[in-house]
């Protein structure tokens, strides 16, 4: 049996597989804020979808990871994670290999290989939860990077709106979930002011421009809660508006995987033995 995960700074998602192709079982809960009860919530969870020897370990989480890829180096959502020998005690709890990348890196990677990215050969992936996130896929592999991506903390408003990473002005201020909660004083989910809705668009236009520009992707994939409630028509009009220098913007499409797809991308992780 194998184990995939995807820790987001809300919740954390854990599955099994046999055959490293499809989910036997998975299950959703709130991201532990205590590192140590969220090694342990790794166990039990595992226990609980098979209790079968695991053979590999491959999931993602919320932020940048170190060079070698060993741990959380920071993260606005789930801090007391950072700096934690993650891959270290995952190792010691399973007995075998375990393989970390960024969440949404996974998670784009799941789309372009499954979801609505299938069929073009560079995918900018976009998730707009909690925080923002995004991952440049080409040709079926998450891009060389040195620092991995980051395009939620794209400065869009000189000195603007604070974020939790201790920048100001970012995309991620501006379009996330917390973020939306703390300036309109309501969940995203529960927003039904489209001059709210027309705002928040203008705002993810201008990231999506800078994204378009700076990646060139085929197709551009948005997924995560947030784009659930926001009008994709109404991002389509700001986007064509501010997107000058290319005649035309790339589709954008919705995700299709949901809660799967980082555990699609992890897949390509684990030990083929």
């Amino acid at each position: 049996m194998f184990l995939v995960f995807d820790i987001g700074g809300t919740n954390m998602r854990v599955a099994v597989s046999s055959d490293k192709k499809e989910i036997s079982n998975s299950k959703i809960i709130p991201t532990p804020k205590d590192f140590d009860k969220g090694i342990q919530a790794f166990k039990q969870i595992a226990d609980q979808l098979g209790g079968e020897p695991i053979k590999g370990v491959s999931g993602g989480i919320a932020g940048p990871l170190d060079s070698e890829k060993t741990m959380l180096l920071a993260s606005p959502h789930i801090s007391n994670w950072v700096q934690k020998p993650l891959k270290d005690k995952l190792e010691k709890v399973f007995n075998c290999p375990v393989s970390l990348e960024n969440d949404t890196a996974l998670v784009g990677l799941g789309e372009a290989l499954k979801g609505s990215g299938v069929g073009y050969p560079i995918v900018a992936y976009i998730t707009v939860s909690t925080g923002v996130g995004g991952v440049r896929i080409v040709e079926g592999k998450i891009d060389e990077n040195a620092l991995g991506f980051e395009p939620g903390h794209q400065i869009i408003v000189p000195d603007g709106n604070p974020c939790n990473c201790g920048g100001k002005g970012h995309l991620e201020a501006y379009v996330g979930g917390s973020y939306i909660e703390k300036i309109y004083g309501q969940k995203a989910e529960n927003l039904k002011d489209p001059k709210i809705w027309d705002e928040i668009s203008k705002y993810l236009a201008i990231g999506l421009n800078n994204t378009i520009v700076h990646w060139s992707p085929d197709a551009i994939v948005l997924g995560g809660s947030v784009i659930k409630s926001l009008p994709l028509n109404k991002l389509e009009q700001h986007l064509s508006q501010t997107l000058t220098i290319f005649t035309k913007h790339p589709p954008i499409k919705p995700a299709t995987l949901g809660h799967n797809a980082g555990f699609y991308g992890a897949f390509t992780f684990l030990p083929f033995s």
